[in-house]
């Protein structure tokens, strides 16, 4: 019998230390995902109210409230730099400013302007044009270049309005 209450006592000390393992693992998980709750709150924005930074940051990401005014390039018709065969590229852009356009010198720099972007997209291959990834380097390399002309001002973004390659 002695050993029968040893083996009880054993077997309710067990019990009971489990039971608080159990208790800490369960109070260990409740407060990991209150706090993950708490954070997923406060990083998704935590409400109504938001603080001006926050606004302020998220304006700036956004890009611009308004647009520029976009102004359109005259059509070009141009030779493209492949060697196999003569390839024609009849692209329209159309630039927007980041300013009214009375505040920059964009009139005054029309001809640089097209001049530039002559002799950037005449020294293009017809492999490079066909693709996204190439209208999209070459979008950015029209920018450069006319940003790089203009003192007053800058250029926004670039639209292709029309790209044809024969």
């Amino acid at each position: 019998m002695a050993e029968d209450d040893a083996q009880a006592k054993e077997e309710a000390h067990a019990k009971a230390a489990s039971g608080k393992k159990m208790l800490l693992i369960i109070i260990a998980g409740v407060l990991l995902l209150a706090g993950g709750g708490g954070a997923a709150w406060y990083f998704m924005g935590g409400g109504e109210d938001k603080p001006a930074e926050h606004e302020e940051h998220a304006k700036a990401e956004a890009g611009h409230e308004e647009p520029g005014p976009v102004m359109d390039l005259e059509p070009f018709l141009l030779n493209l730099a492949d060697r196999e065969e003569l390839r024609f590229l009849k692209v329209s852009i159309k630039l927007e400013l980041d300013r009214p356009e009375e505040k920059t010198d964009y009139q005054h720099k029309i001809p640089a302007i097209r001049d530039a972007l002559l002799v950037l997209l005449s020294s293009k291959e017809s492999q490079l044009l066909r693709t996204v990834n190439g209208k999209r380097r070459v979008r950015e390399e029209i920018m450069t270049r006319v940003n790089g002309v203009m003192s007053k001002g800058k250029v926004a973004n670039v639209y292709f309005t029309d790209f044809i390659i024969q």
